[in-house]
């Protein structure tokens, strides 16, 4: 990610499942069978992100990094 950083490039593509499974996983959701919450390590403001992006290499945090306040 330093290079991706340091160059300003951009990427491009998906990761994870296909579109036309998202209504399965969202009744997975609904119903409880699937906690998407539990993978949050922490939520953090924008201004926090750049602090993030800057350590992402150090793997100092388990879990996803959420952004929620802008």
């Amino acid at each position: 990610m330093s290079k991706v950083i340091a160059h300003e490039l951009e990427i491009y593509g998906s990761h994870g499942m296909q579109a036309h499974r998202y209504d399965a996983m969202i009744q997975m959701i609904t119903s409880g069978k699937l906690a998407p919450d539990k993978l949050v390590g922490k939520t953090i403001s924008l201004e926090q992100s750049i602090d993030a992006l800057m350590n992402m290499d150090r793997f100092e945090t388990a879990g996803v990094t959420v952004v929620t306040e802008f």
